[in-house]
């Protein structure tokens, strides 16, 4: 019991770490960030980050991103098991929406990594990579079922899947480093039923 107690205390010492880095990068920078700040942030002495990450900062930024990468794959992976029976325009408003969802909740690490680009290693920007084609792969698969039901016509449906994402992600990109990049005053909902209600006009049968 003593066992487990200390198991769940250390497991939430590493997520507060981790949570404490994340803020910080994306309020003052990696580089602006001592890792004593990253302690001090949770209360803790200054040797307890290395304890559990031994990397130092430099792992901190790598396990956020793993850990992000794999919880948006596995969620939106969960989003397209569970929309074979929905309309079309309903399957593509709970995969945008779902994706608004785990990106508006994770705004720190869009912002990380626009600003700290450069400090990417190759694992790190092929995860990134990886991820995309990933989105891209489920939804052309999806548009390709739906064409075989009749619903669209038939297209090139990795490009199409490519320009629905694309028109999606800039809603977000937009909020996370400042700017607008939508219309609509920045309405996020309307922005989403303009962009499925394009897509499914320019996919429709003849």
């Amino acid at each position: 019991m003593v066992r487990n107690l200390r198991k769940e205390q250390a497991a939430e010492t590493r997520e507060k770490l981790l949570e404490a880095a994340k803020t910080l990068f994306a309020e003052k920078g990696y580089h602006a960030t001592p890792v004593r700040a990253i302690n001090r942030k949770i209360d803790k002495g200054d040797g307890i980050l290395y304890h559990y990450f031994p990397g130092g900062k430099r792992e901190i930024l790598s396990v956020l991103l793993h850990e992000s990468f794999e919880y948006k794959r596995n969620e939106i992976k969960l989003i397209h098991e569970n929309i074979g029976a929905m309309t079309i325009r309903d399957a593509l408003a709970a995969i945008l929406n779902r994706m608004n969802e785990l990106f508006i909740s994770d705004l720190e690490l869009i912002r990380i990594m626009f600003r700290e680009n450069h400090l990417l290693e190759s694992d790190e920007t092929k995860q990134l990579s990886d991820f995309v084609q990933g989105q891209i792969h489920l939804l052309a698969g999806f548009l390709r079922r739906s064409h075989e039901k009749g619903e669209i016509k038939n297209l090139n449906f990795k490009l199409a899947a490519r320009q629905f994402l694309s028109m999606g992600m800039q809603g977000r990109i937009g909020q996370a480093v400042g700017i607008n990049l939508i219309d609509d005053d920045g309405d996020i909902n309307k922005y989403t039923e303009d962009i499925i209600d394009f897509s499914l006009d320019l996919w429709k049968k003849p």
